[in-house]
């Protein structure tokens, strides 16, 4: 997956910066820097399980070139790769932005989420192919299940959208991204 949000972020360009999303009122250079930030995160606590040598992730300044915020996802791609090595799926795992320890695997499917629904956010902006695999889909919905609380949905502030009503047989990505406020249907709106 992250290859795959690599693609869709690399080959977006300056001049669709402005480009309306999915993702409530961000545009396409916002998408990026809340993944920027959203994924460093991750970086920080997959490479240090524990927090005991826990660097702050870092704050999007400067350009905002794609080129970036790919340099992040590969960094992240061989965070992941070590830590699965080391077995950070079956261990508690330090999350000082959501105030305490996790499972591993939670904090991986949290993972999942993010990429897999802003991903999807950016490829449709930015009129791109985004197809994850459908089992992907289906853990990053069965995490925010648990995560997305009624009180965190709706209204000025608040992290996500209502609940976009769809049936129960839609595709999987369809199901995850109407739970996380979207509509599967989504498309940039048209000049005027």
């Amino acid at each position: 997956m992250l290859n795959d949000l690599a693609r869709v972020v690399g080959t977006t360009t300056l001049e669709q910066d402005s480009a309306p999303t999915p993702c409530g009122d961000l545009d396409v250079v916002s998408l990026r820097r809340h993944l920027f930030g959203g994924l460093g995160y991750f970086i920080v606590a997959l490479a240090d399980p524990a927090g005991d040598q826990r660097p702050e992730p870092r704050e999007y300044t400067g350009p905002d070139e794609p080129e970036r915020l790919v340099a992040v996802i590969e960094q992240l791609s061989a965070t992941v790769e070590a830590a699965l090595a080391d077995g950070v799926e079956t261990g508690p795992v330090r999350v000082p932005a959501l105030g305490g320890s996790y499972p591993g695997d939670h904090v991986l499917s949290m993972l999942l989420a993010e990429i897999v629904v802003h991903g999807w956010d950016l490829a449709r902006a930015t009129d791109q192919v985004w197809q994850p695999d459908p089992a992907a889909a289906e853990r990053a919905r069965a995490l925010l299940a648990v995560e997305i609380r009624p009180e965190y949905r709706g209204g000025a502030g608040m992290p996500f959208a209502p609940e976009v009503p769809i049936s129960a047989d839609a595709p999987a990505l369809d199901r995850l991204l109407a739970f996380a406020g979207r509509s599967p249907d989504w498309t940039p709106p048209t000049g005027g």
